[in-house]
């Protein structure tokens, strides 16, 4: 359906028009049901963290415009999974295969990085015994509140970004 089509789209997007748009990043939704005709926003707008405090920026002397200092907790995903489960039809591996195969076929440094990523959230999908929804929060589970989290908090630490895993979880 719409959905299904739309969450693939925002993932492949992620891998072709990376300089505007990331999967780390954040992607606002609207989505339009006919049937209740009402227009419903999933924000996918990522919260800034705990770190991020004006104080910690006015000793900066403002927020950078560039660099992992000003990222705010990564929302594309869980926006995605939102998505998917209120108003799609598919798992997230099948609307991640298009942004898999882009990657598997891209030129840049991050893209096998990201494609073993997303092949870690398939992979945890998979524990949901054939539950769609159940998988779908199998996936956020994974990247917010486990491994990829702990990742995340490790690498932000070591490379000057504020993003801990509180903030993820």
């Amino acid at each position: 359906n719409a959905a299904d089509g739309a969450a693939a789209t925002i993932l492949a997007l992620a891998v072709t028009d990376a300089t505007a748009f990331c999967f780390g990043g954040e992607v606002p939704i609207l989505v339009y049901d006919a049937k209740r005709n009402v227009v419903e926003v999933i924000a996918g707008q990522g919260a800034a963290p705990r770190l991020a405090t004006r104080e910690y920026f006015e000793e900066k002397e403002g927020i950078p415009a560039r660099g992992i200092e000003p990222a705010t907790v990564p929302a594309t995903l869980d926006a995605v999974l939102v998505l998917l489960d209120r108003h799609g039809t598919k798992t997230f591996a099948a609307v991640a295969e298009p942004m898999l195969e882009l990657l598997d076929r891209g030129d840049k440094e991050w893209h096998p990085d990201l494609a073993q990523t997303i092949r870690r959230l398939i992979e945890a999908e998979k524990g949901s015994g054939g539950d769609r929804r159940r998988g779908l929060r199998l996936v956020a589970d994974y990247f917010y509140r486990g491994p990829i989290a702990l990742e995340l908090d490790g690498w932000c630490r070591e490379n000057g970004g504020l993003i801990r895993y509180v903030d993820l979880a």
